[in-house]
């Protein structure tokens, strides 16, 4: 499939016809990637080298990896967390620290993901004939709850961290959901022109929470998927770019 990629941001064009279709991992593969996604959180949090930045482009790297839909979700969040908790045994003092600054890394790339659901809802807006109405109301209502399955999931992971751990996640839980998220602050944003460029479309009636959301692959998951893989390399680059050589020991 050919694709360009806009580097500023990070969105995919793809040639007439063609659509991207990220298969669907298997469990095996999930459990695989998860691993090496908390291995490589804990290692980011243990040197304390930018770790919100890293936290961010390791989310969008690991979520543009498959279909972007709950579940997928619901795996990143956990293994950015378990990774964390495991990585703040040497912070000391300065536990709640790191882990604050790991979760507004989660929430920056979270936010990349719910931008990436909305390029593919406008693009279903503007393509309504190609899709069919269960698709397009899966992929809206999995938006909408992307906050709600960010903040579970991240209270179920605190149940099983250490005495230290979980008390700040709890904490930490508990403050976002009284006082909101970096990703219920975009979909306020998104809610204020989405709905209404889809009712539009396709005459769907859309309205926040509809339904539960749903794990099923579909169509517009796959074109999510697309989108974020393009804002990922472009933050691969940028990271590349900041990242000074090492100098030369020979």
């Amino acid at each position: 499939m050919s694709q360009e990629t806009n580097p500023e941001q990070g969105q995919v064009r793809r040639s007439e016809g063609e659509e991207a279709q990220p298969r669907e991992k298997t469990e095996a593969e999930r459990r695989e990637a998860a691993e090496k996604l908390q291995a490589a959180v804990q290692e980011a949090v243990e040197t304390a080298e930018d770790i919100r930045e890293t936290v961010r482009r390791l989310t969008v790297e690991a979520l543009a990896e498959g279909r972007l839909d709950a579940a997928e979700i619901r795996s990143v969040v956990a293994a950015v967390v378990e990774g964390a908790g495991a990585g703040i045994e040497k912070h000391g003092g300065r536990a709640r620290q790191a882990l604050e600054e790991v979760l507004r890394g989660l929430e920056d790339g979270l936010v990349k993901a719910a931008e990436a659901s909305k390029l593919a809802l406008e693009e279903a807006a503007g393509r309504a004939q190609e899709f069919a109405e269960q698709d397009v109301k899966r992929a809206f209502d999995q938006l909408v709850e992307m906050e709600k399955v960010y903040i579970d999931t991240l209270a179920e992971v605190a149940k099983k961290g250490t005495d230290q751990t979980r008390e700040i996640l709890d904490d930490l839980a508990r403050h976002a959901r009284n006082s909101g998220t970096a990703i219920g602050e975009y979909m306020a944003e998104v809610m204020e022109t989405l709905p209404r460029k889809l009712q539009e479309a396709g005459e769907w009636g859309l309205k926040a929470g509809i339904e539960s959301a749903r794990t099923a692959g579909s169509q517009l998951a796959a074109i999510a998927s697309g989108f974020l893989a393009g804002i990922s390399e472009a933050l691969d680059r940028q990271a590349k770019r900041l990242k000074p050589e090492k100098p030369d020991q020979s």
